[in-house]
């Protein structure tokens, strides 16, 4: 059997089809990430997300074990434990890091 077409929606009909599919990726969002999702003003930071060791790899480009050495050193951000077997790092501390690398003068 072939589906019956659907008739394309007039105006009203399709911002208020739009509006329902928002307000639905919104839900979804916030149940998928556990996040609320809210426009902020720009220059607005939004609570910080805590970032598992392949996430903190891909931004800082250092290797497990520089991770934990400079740990150990006191020059990197240390993990806050998640659960018994997982470490995350602050995102906020981690992008400190990055940007205190940036600001040190080349040797």
């Amino acid at each position: 059997m072939r589906a019956a077409a659907t008739p394309v929606p007039n105006g009203a009909d399709s911002a208020a089809r739009a509006g329902q599919a928002v307000r639905l990726l919104r839900e979804a969002l916030a149940l998928l990430g556990n996040e609320t999702v809210n426009e902020r003003p720009s220059g607005q930071r939004g609570p910080d997300r805590l970032l598992r060791l392949p996430e903190v790899q891909r931004l800082t480009g250092l290797g497990r074990s520089a991770i934990y050495l400079q740990m150990q050193e006191g020059v990197f951000p240390r993990s806050v434990k998640a659960g018994r077997r997982a470490a995350t790092w602050s995102e906020a501390a981690v992008q400190a890091w990055i940007a205190q690398r940036l600001e040190e003068p080349s040797r």
